[in-house]
């Protein structure tokens, strides 16, 4: 692999996060709804509430990483020849990561600041936007940048997939 694709493969792992938060609170919704449907037994709502809680921990942890990240790859691609410049989405990507880990330090610290309700959306939202334009941002470094890495091309991939079924829609 090439050496300025290295803080691109960093940030890729940002939407395998953002897919488990997303699969974790789907699975709790669904399995929460079921509890009480079906009289099931109201410990089994935990397992994949747990699994969420596991995913927003790492992402939580993994914030300053992707700041970084970002930071280092952003050099790494104004040192190529290459016209495009990626300012704009870095800034998305960072204000997103910046807001989810600011959330929870304003809720732990500023008392009741938020309803819980807008804390956990604002959250998922902050988190959604971050994976959203982390997979743009690799998608588009991949086609400006030969020698995209496996994870990269991955999400390149994905990318033009959702963006071809988006246009056929509409």
């Amino acid at each position: 692999m090439n050496v300025s694709w290295r803080w691109a493969t960093t940030l890729a792992i940002q939407p395998v996060l953002t897919a488990g938060v997303l699969a974790g609170a789907l699975l709790f919704g669904l399995v929460s709804t079921a509890t009480t449907s079906f009289g099931l037994p109201k410990f089994i709502p935990l397992v994949p509430g747990g699994l969420t809680l596991v995913f927003l921990g790492v992402a939580f942890f993994y914030t300053p990483v992707y700041i970084v990240g970002l930071a280092l790859d952003r050099r790494r691609v104004r040192a190529t020849d290459v016209a495009w410049s990626p300012s704009r989405l870095i800034l998305l990507g960072g204000g997103a990561q910046t807001v989810y880990i600011a959330i929870p330090i304003i809720q732990a610290y500023g008392g009741e600041t938020f309803e819980e309700l807008v804390f956990g959306s604002v959250e998922l939202a902050a988190l959604l936007c971050a994976g959203v334009v982390t997979v743009r941002y690799l998608a588009i470094r991949d086609n400006n940048l030969p020698g995209a890495p496996a994870l990269v091309s991955l999400w390149s991939g994905v990318w033009l997939r959702v963006a071809q079924e988006l246009r056929s829609l509409f």
